[in-house]
């Protein structure tokens, strides 16, 4: 697969926090082991006053896998989980590239050309003197999208009629 420069300076950029962060890590560890035994002998005496904390059982702790196989486990499933998905788009852009060829193909060559009016925009137009001279002198003509248009309780296959 090929690599794209920005991808591996994001990789790159990643691992070197992965690696500060594991550092940080240790050294908080460390200083934890460290300090640890020092602590407990200056509060030794202390611990003697303090209330004793009850005995929790977890059921089935037992069954439950080792933090390695656990993280093992969850990253063997993520992987399998992004394959599947990887699949899955690789099929869908398979079965729509028909699609995405006719685009390509029955795209217009020019750009110029007007776009197609829609015909909610024609419907509207008030006719022009030539079509209006079946009318009575002083009438308005009628049309499909008059306001003045009375609607009757007919059914649908009246639509569109008018009535004076």
């Amino acid at each position: 697969m090929a690599s794209i420069p920005a991808q591996e300076e994001f990789l790159a950029v990643t691992r070197k926090s992965q690696e500060a962060m594991i550092t940080v890590i240790k050294t908080w560890v460390d200083t934890v082991r460290t300090a640890t035994p020092r602590l407990m002998s200056v509060y030794a005496p202390l611990t003697d006053n303090l209330p004793k904390l009850p005995s929790v059982t977890v059921p089935l702790v037992d069954r439950l896998p080792a933090p390695k196989d656990a993280v093992g486990s969850a990253y063997d499933l993520a992987e399998l989980l992004l394959a599947s998905q990887r699949k899955f788009a690789e099929d869908l852009l398979k079965a729509m590239t028909p699609l995405i060829a006719d685009r390509s193909e029955n795209a217009p060559k020019s750009v110029s050309q007007s776009p197609v009016q829609a015909p909610s925009q024609s419907a509207t137009r008030v006719p022009s003197q030539s079509a209006t001279r079946g009318t009575a002198a002083g009438s308005e003509p009628k049309t499909t999208a008059s306001p003045a248009r009375k609607r009757t309780p007919a059914g649908p296959a009246e639509k569109g009629t008018t009535a004076s």
